[in-house]
């Protein structure tokens, strides 16, 4: 890609310092029985650090957590909304203070697969034109994913000055009213989050499913493997 894409900079938008992250991870997790959202475990890891994790491979070089300090992943900023369960916009508002990159994820702890939605975004971005204050997905319901979304630093900022009435307790889409945002169609893999039971059950169902096909397919893999070994490493027949 030549010139500018969402922000300017490099082509692909991942040179050291560009890009920052929020991870939002305070939620009261009250359809899952009040249980601390961060700390759920899906395939053996946090959803929390799930998503630090995503977010590092996207290229943030520094990831700022909205949450308990229990939330905490390692080499990562934890701050706090004040009060606490203020809800999402105050979380953000937290945040933004100590994010020094142009542009920043912005990601909620409880997406099923943060590296796919981060994928998406830092892919449409690749390819797209024009100065944009930011790129979100869009389900495929056409629900806009404002937890899932690739934005200018400093639109946020001044939507966050411009909310007339404060941010406690507030609507997070009040924010984007006045942005001028690209909608990023994508698949319900990289939309998915967790609300509810079922939603965690459908998740580990989906990882489960995903490890078995894995180990099923590992002896064809490693026969090709032999195959290609053989074929380039064999000695010439005589």
């Amino acid at each position: 890609m030549s010139g500018a894409g969402l922000l300017g900079g490099d082509p692909d938008g991942t040179e050291p310092g560009a890009l920052d992250a929020i991870v939002l991870a305070g939620g009261r997790g009250s359809r899952l029985g009040g249980v601390d959202k961060a700390a759920v475990e899906l395939g053996g890891a946090r959803l929390v650090d799930r998503a630090v994790a995503a977010a590092r491979a996207a290229g943030a070089a520094h990831v700022v957590v909205v949450g308990p300090e229990s939330a905490r992943a390692i080499g990562t900023t934890v701050v706090r909304e004040d009060p606490p369960f203020a809800g999402p916009l105050a979380a953000l508002a937290a945040a933004l203070p100590v994010v020094e990159a142009p542009r920043l994820l912005l990601l909620s702890c409880d997406l099923v697969d943060p590296a796919l939605a981060c994928r998406a975004l830092l892919e449409a971005d690749a390819v797209g034109r024009g100065e944009w204050d930011g790129r979100i997905l869009v389900d495929p319901a056409g629900r806009m994913q404002w937890l899932a979304g690739l934005y200018r630093t400093e639109a946020l900022r001044s939507g966050i000055a411009g909310c007339a009435g404060g941010v406690r307790d507030a609507p997070l889409r009040r924010l984007f009213v006045g942005l001028d945002l690209l909608a990023v169609a994508a698949p319900e893999s990289a939309t998915a989050d967790i609300d509810d039971p079922e939603d965690l059950a459908r998740a580990r169902a989906g990882i489960d499913a995903g490890a078995a096909r894995r180990d099923e397919d590992a002896p064809a893999r490693g026969a090709a493997a032999r195959g290609g070994n053989g074929a380039h490493g064999a000695p010439p027949s005589n």
